[in-house]
């Protein structure tokens, strides 16, 4: 019986904390909403700027726009991810959000598994 009840409190344990670890999908123009979230989101990569050691990509709207989703990815990760290849295409990025400059939010990649290529 304690066994029973053993494997009982496992399963549950291991059910919410699968639960917990996926992370929410947004589209780009809801992630200024989700600050401090680790989230998913997604969105067309319009542009790139390199800004202050790393590449922005400019999610949903070019880098500068009002509004626009960053993607930030250092310049020490140039050979393990190559930001150009991502201009023109929709991709997921998992990570936490947080605010930039110009009103939306941004997302700091510390691996290249966090970009996920949709089409």
């Amino acid at each position: 019986m304690k066994r029973i009840w053993c494997l009982g409190v496992l399963i549950i344990f291991v059910c919410f904390s699968a639960f917990f670890s996926f992370a929410a999908e947004y589209n780009f123009d809801e992630a200024a909403k989700h600050i401090g979230e680790n989230a998913t989101v997604c969105g067309k990569v319009v542009d790139t700027m390199p800004y202050q050691g790393m590449t922005i990509l400019g999610m949903g709207a070019g880098v500068a726009a009002q509004g626009a989703v960053g993607i930030e990815v250092p310049d020490a990760m140039k050979d393990q991810l190559d930001k150009d290849l991502y201009v023109g295409k929709t991709i997921c990025v998992t990570g936490e959000i947080h605010s930039n400059p110009s009103g939306g939010g941004s997302i700091a990649i510390t691996d290249p598994a966090q970009i996920k290529v949709k089409e």
